[in-house]
């Protein structure tokens, strides 16, 4: 599995011991921290977008989670303060083209984005879109008690995601960090339904998260 602009991992936290992770995250602090809470994994300080296009056949499957600050709907606000016209960062629909023509197993996950997407997600839930191999017929909403504030802290999202917390000066920014992680068991259900779809069935009985703010 490749697991592209990694982060802290919070989408691979809870995937099947027996799969085999290649991790590319840019930020050699990210990425150290990362090593940390998967030291099973194989950990590469690359630019993710670049492996991607480069080596994404070499793998059976692909998660890649481009940069979401120029998508989202707060960057049209940021833009609009500055008296700036926000420009959509291109490697997003890049790499939903080329593993869409590619035809392997494979998720691109991203915010919901302030303009309307050039390609339509596959799956939509209450922060992501979905670009997919395979979507889901359903997926288990938990976000529903949780909201983000300005107030929330990194260890407020660790609790509320069900993630470990960060260690102190890991990362440059913890509740960047925390805030863009994907929740652990919305990273295990698209996973399961993109990468093996012969182990989901509506009958099965997923994690639940350890608490909400």
């Amino acid at each position: 599995m490749l697991n592209a602009y990694a982060g802290i991992g919070g989408n691979r936290h809870l995937w099947p011991a027996e799969w085999s992770v290649t991790a590319v995250e840019l930020d050699p602090r990210v990425a150290a921290e990362y090593a940390r809470r998967y030291p099973q994994d194989r950990v590469l300080v690359e630019d993710a977008h670049e492996f991607v296009m480069k080596h994404a056949e070499d793998y059976d499957a692909v998660w890649t989670s481009p940069p979401c600050p120029t998508h989202s709907r707060l960057a049209i606000n940021v833009a609009k303060r500055k008296g700036i016209e926000p420009e959509p960062d291109p490697r997003l629909w890049v790499e939903v083209e080329y593993l869409r023509e590619y035809g392997g197993r494979y998720v691109v996950e991203n915010v919901h984005t302030y303009y309307t997407p050039p390609v339509l997600p596959d799956l939509v839930t209450e922060r992501h879109y979905y670009w997919m191999s395979n979507p889901p017929a359903m997926i288990a909403p938990f976000h529903s008690a949780f909201r983000l504030r300005a107030s929330t802290t990194a260890a407020q999202y660790a609790e509320a995601y069900g993630l470990p917390p960060l260690t102190p000066g890991s990362v440059p920014d913890q509740r960047m960090a925390m805030r863009n992680a994907v929740v652990p068991v919305e990273g295990l259900q698209v996973a399961l339904a993109a990468f093996e779809p012969r182990q989901v069935s509506l009958d099965s009985e997923l994690p639940t998260l350890a608490g909400v703010v």
